[in-house]
């Protein structure tokens, strides 16, 4: 139930950003972030994600223009953070730090000029101001509380 819950708790940290959802929330462990209203592909979103040290899987959603390939969408699940505590003031946090990345990521041109599905640039400094804030999340949150590898 906690991982739903968390879920929903990520739905609507990204839906009070107005962040566009494909089913406009959740009632199971996945978010599924409609992501063409940054002006990206999921492809460029999952790769800027990635460089923040934000994991997530490109998804088609329904009639998707950008096919299977670049898709349209992000799919984000709640499973490993909720085994580690994170509860929803977490998850807020965590639809806080991907819409920022994405609000500065701009969709990158081809060679010739025209808009690219893949290229993208991220705006400098965001990658790592996201990657200190998970980790500061993270350090809160050990996986292994117990087991001291120090």
């Amino acid at each position: 139930q906690q991982v739903a819950d968390n879920a929903q708790s990520l739905a609507d940290g990204f839906l009070k950003r107005d962040a566009t959802l494909v089913t406009g929330g959740t009632d199971n462990h996945l978010v599924l972030l409609d992501v063409s209203s940054f002006g990206l592909t999921g492809r460029q979103a999952e790769s800027a994600l990635l460089d923040a040290g934000v994991v997530t899987n490109r998804n088609s959603v329904p009639a998707d223009a950008n096919g299977a390939w670049y898709t349209s969408g992000i799919r984000l699940g709640t499973p490993a953070l909720t085994t580690r505590g994170f509860g929803h003031d977490e998850f807020d946090s965590v639809a806080e730090l991907i819409v920022h990345v994405l609000s500065n990521t701009e969709a990158g041109t081809t060679k010739a000029g025209g808009p690219s599905k893949a290229s993208y640039s991220l705006a400098e400094g965001v990658a790592d101001k996201v990657k200190g804030a998970s980790a500061e999340m993270l350090d809160k949150h050990p996986l292994y509380p117990g087991l001291d590898l120090a």
